[in-house]
């Protein structure tokens, strides 16, 4: 006993080692610290609105055959042609025309891959700059012509994304992190820590893992976005996507070029001589018939070459406007129940029967198309 009492190196109880921390999708190495004042649970209310709009932006465009369809007047490459001599990218967009198809179901894509990747915080910081890159070229595009340019909202979006390019998701709800911290646990290191003052070798294989790990998850990601995008595509064309406007153009004989049913759209300019002519006037663009009465058809005006519609007014008469929104060059589509014409871009709004502007941002109406009716044709003159 007394030798005990008086040894020099009494034992002492070994200390537990603490455990590494389970990965989390929450919880980054700020947590202790700030909380929920970190700077991820900052940003995650401007994360999950990007996130979600480009998502919903890129289903709507999968979901609606007319925008992949050439001929129709909303479709990707309706709506390049009209941009094509404005935009400063103008060359570029020219090039796109030679197959609208495959870039329209590009840009779908992309935007879907970053909305994903963003709701995930997969990617984030690559995501982000991708993000950015197709906000330009919307801005450099759609909102180009959009003054004052604080109206489009394209360049908010270009400069929303800034922050996920510098700080990705800051460890908060995110993917990336929940791989980083399975990486370091892999490696026997504590899941918060981060690699500073580790050996080089050490770092290079967390790395390593962490890079495994998220080509992984991105496979995944990308498999279930594959079949979110399919089945909305499949969805959209069982169900006719939304609804149609009569073709009037396209039938033999025509000199204007064939447009496909699209989206209930068009514009709609009162007509001043319907009265019917003996003898053939203009360029024929379809048959009278073809447009029931208070509904829009897509054609090309013969004279620009841009998306337009004709209206068969209520009255009987027949009119016609350009499909061009004066104020960012979108083109718009036909409202049946409003009778009204309606820019997707930034929510202008056009009466249908004098393609004045009823709301929203566009300077001014649309432009009128002079058609008469002759021997049952409508004729663009």
């Amino acid at each position: 006993m007394m030798a005990m009492a008086l040894s020099p190196n009494p034992p002492t109880r070994r200390q537990p080692q603490r455990r590494a921390a389970v990965p989390s999708f929450a919880v980054g190495p700020e947590w202790r610290e700030k909380g929920f004042r970190q700077t991820g649970w900052v940003l995650l209310p401007l994360r999950a609105f990007l996130g979600v709009t480009f998502v919903v932006a890129a289903l709507q465009k999968l979901a609606n055959p007319g925008f992949f369809d050439p001929h129709n007047p909303i479709s990707f490459a309706a709506t390049m042609r009209s941009l094509q001599h404005t935009s400063p990218i103008g060359p570029l967009l020219s090039l796109s025309l030679h197959a609208p198809g495959p870039f329209g179901l590009l840009i779908a894509l992309g935007e879907l891959a970053v909305g994903i990747g963003m709701l995930l915080g997969l990617w984030t910081r690559l995501l982000a700059a991708g993000g950015m890159v197709l906000s330009l070229i919307f801005f450099l595009t759609v909102s180009w012509n959009t003054s004052p340019y604080y109206y489009g909202s394209d360049i908010v979006f270009f400069f929303g994304w800034t922050p996920f390019v510098i700080a990705g998701a800051a460890g908060v709800l995110s993917t990336d992190a929940f791989i980083q911290q399975r990486a370091r646990l892999a490696r026997g290191l504590p899941a918060a820590d981060d690699l500073r003052g580790l050996r080089p070798d050490i770092v290079g294989d967390v790395n390593r893992r962490a890079v495994l790990l998220g080509m992984r998850a991105a496979g995944v990601a990308a498999v279930g976005a594959g079949i979110l995008g399919g089945a909305t595509a499949i969805l959209g064309r069982l169900v006719g996507g939304t609804s149609t406007a009569s073709t009037v153009a396209g039938t033999p004989g025509s000199t204007g070029t064939p447009a496909a049913s699209i989206p209930a759209g068009g514009n709609k300019a009162r007509r001043r001589h319907p009265h019917r002519h003996s003898s053939p006037v203009g360029t024929r663009i379809g048959a009278a018939s073809a447009v029931p009465t208070g509904h829009a058809a897509p054609f090309r005006d013969p004279a620009s070459g841009q998306p337009s519609y004709v209206v068969h007014e209520p009255d009987g008469r027949f009119a016609a406007f350009s499909a061009v929104c004066t104020h960012a060059g979108c083109t718009v589509g036909f409202d049946a129940a409003a009778q009204q014409f309606i820019c997707p871009c930034h929510g202008g709004a056009y009466s249908a029967r004098t393609g004045q502007v009823v709301a929203g941002p566009p300077p001014a109406p649309l432009r009128p198309i002079k058609v008469v009716v002759s021997n049952g044709e409508i004729r663009a003159v």
